[in-house]
């Protein structure tokens, strides 16, 4: 009897919990909606021989070299796009990996990240919001926005599935689409000035 409960559970388990499968992260390119900026992410970078540089004796890390040992952390590159594109600024942003999506205000005064790569809707930076000059103004749990409750959502083993969409809806606010695993949708708006 123990084994069949046992058996039960695991099956059930398996129904609930959908397995993730993420690609390599790669540099993506993020426009406002008129064209006139554009976001440049570029996630972290391992290097391959990192973790043997990290198992390694004292006396065998003299072998491995700074590009063998050195992370590069996810930043971002911002460009005006006009006759001539240039670019503004490179910061890091708080990203493990690198943000799954990005909008940028048409006025390239201010930019919202969203998600971790391969981890949605975890962590203290599920929604970022950034001046035009990449500083950090504030970052959001999903506890701290959602309309639903955390357990009303699609969940797998890596992420909780709660977007379906966003966008600015002018220099100064945002829009964005929530989804509940009932395919319920609720639209709520944010003002980004505090």
């Amino acid at each position: 009897m123990k084994r069949i409960f046992i058996l039960l559970t695991l099956s059930a388990l398996t129904i609930i919990l959908q397995a993730d499968e993420w690609l390599s992260p790669e540099t993506k390119r993020y426009y406002s909606a008129n064209g006139l900026f554009m976001l440049k992410v570029i996630p972290t970078k391992i290097p391959s021989k990192y973790y043997q540089w990290r198992a390694a004796k004292r006396k065998k890390k003299a072998r491995f070299s700074p590009s063998d040992t050195t992370i590069i952390h996810c930043h971002a590159s911002f460009y005006k796009i006009a006759k001539d594109t240039s670019e503004i600024w490179t910061r890091n942003l708080i990203n493990s990996i690198m943000p799954m999506e990005v909008i940028i205000a048409n006025d390239g005064k201010s930019f919202v990240t969203f998600d971790n790569w391969s981890s949605l809707g975890y962590g203290l930076d599920v929604m970022v919001t950034y001046d035009g000059d990449g500083n950090l103004i504030k970052r959001y749990q999903l506890d701290d926005f959602t309309p639903f409750p955390l357990n009303s959502y699609m969940i797998t083993i890596t992420s909780i599935w709660w977007r379906c969409g966003c966008n600015y809806i002018d220099n100064n606010s945002i829009e964005i689409c929530f989804q509940n695993d009932q395919k319920t949708i609720k639209k709520r708006k944010y003002n980004l000035i505090n």
